[in-house]
């Protein structure tokens, strides 16, 4: 008897990602993972440098790690563009630092003191805004470098300009790991770019990630590595919120409430506010004013109650 094929139950297809044998993938899934930690640390430290350089809040986000061929790299960089090389000792080369010009001239205006809302300006930089990114481009240099130290040691010994991609010549051949971020200031978005040529890369991620990566959570650290990662998690933001005040209302005072309404809230004006940390209470505050501006006075940190100490 003849079996009757079944057709497939309807559910999740399964994604097939195409794979170029002709660009195959160098690193492992391990050394991917800790690149895209390390620079979600340095997309957060970048939101910092450009949001006190424009005055304005700012966010960087990791966008991909990417891996293709130097040639592709640098045909798809568009002309003019802010190229940095950045020459690194450690790793034997330079890495590529790639800015659109709109995003570097709104940079300078804002400094400048002017609006600067546009940012998809394209045009060659003169001597004296080169003069200025440069000034705000050695932070950056500064934060890559601080995300680097938990891994290895890294140092910028300088850095060249350039505007056009077609004069960039290098020594190199090999695959590029190219790191994409998203900088938003809340009304617009530009890409910024750094790329990391794959010999470069290769001694340094499979000395020190793997190691680092293999080690044991109990193991202890050397002070020069304790000292690094003390420095990255002093910097790391963490989000305090004062509680003015918190009360219960069912749907139907919801759906009644009118322009003009008062809801009174479940906090009297004598007590000390409650201060969350990452949405957990660890201080109280009164509230009050610096300079204009509105701030707490911290009245008393709650110390975390230690379990076994209760038995």
């Amino acid at each position: 008897m003849n079996s009757v094929p079944q057709k497939q139950k309807p559910g999740k297809r399964k994604y097939v990602a195409p794979y170029d044998f002709r660009q195959p993938k160098l690193f492992s899934k391990e050394i991917m993972r800790t690149l895209r930690t390390l620079h979600d640390v340095l997309a957060r430290n970048l939101s910092r440098v450009y949001s006190s350089a424009l005055r304005q809040k700012v966010d960087v986000y990791l966008q991909k790690i990417d891996q293709i061929s130097t040639s592709e790299f640098i045909h798809k960089i568009e002309s003019p563009s802010v190229i940095y090389l950045l020459s690194v000792k450690e790793l034997g080369g330079d890495v590529i630092k790639v800015i659109p010009p709109g995003f570097c001239i709104h940079l300078i205006e804002r400094q400048s003191g002017g609006r600067g809302d546009d940012m998809s300006e394209r045009r060659t930089l003169t001597t004296i805004e080169e003069k200025i990114i440069s000034r705000i481009m050695k932070n950056v240099n500064r934060e890559i470098v601080t995300a680097w130290e938990p891994y290895m040691d890294f140092h910028i010994n300088s850095a060249t300009y350039e505007s056009k991609p077609e004069n960039i010549h290098l020594m190199s051949v090999d695959p590029t790991i190219v790191a994409k971020f998203i900088i938003d200031n809340g009304t617009a978005q530009t890409e910024f770019q750094i790329s990391y040529p794959y010999s470069l890369l290769k001694d340094a991620m499979q000395e020190s990630v793997l190691r680092k990566g293999s080690q044991g959570s109990t193991e202890k650290l050397n002070p020069k590595e304790f000292e690094s990662y003390q420095r990255t998690l002093m910097s790391a933001k963490v989000r305090v919120q004062p509680l003015l005040g918190t009360t219960r209302l069912t749907i139907n005072e919801i759906i009644d409430l009118k322009e003009g309404d008062t809801i009174p809230l479940n906090q009297r004006t004598d007590k000390p506010l409650e201060v969350r940390i990452n949405n957990v209470q660890k201080m109280v505050a009164y509230p009050g004013l610096i300079q204009g501006r509105k701030a707490i006075k911290i009245f008393e940190i709650i110390e975390e109650i230690n379990e076994q100490e209760l038995v």
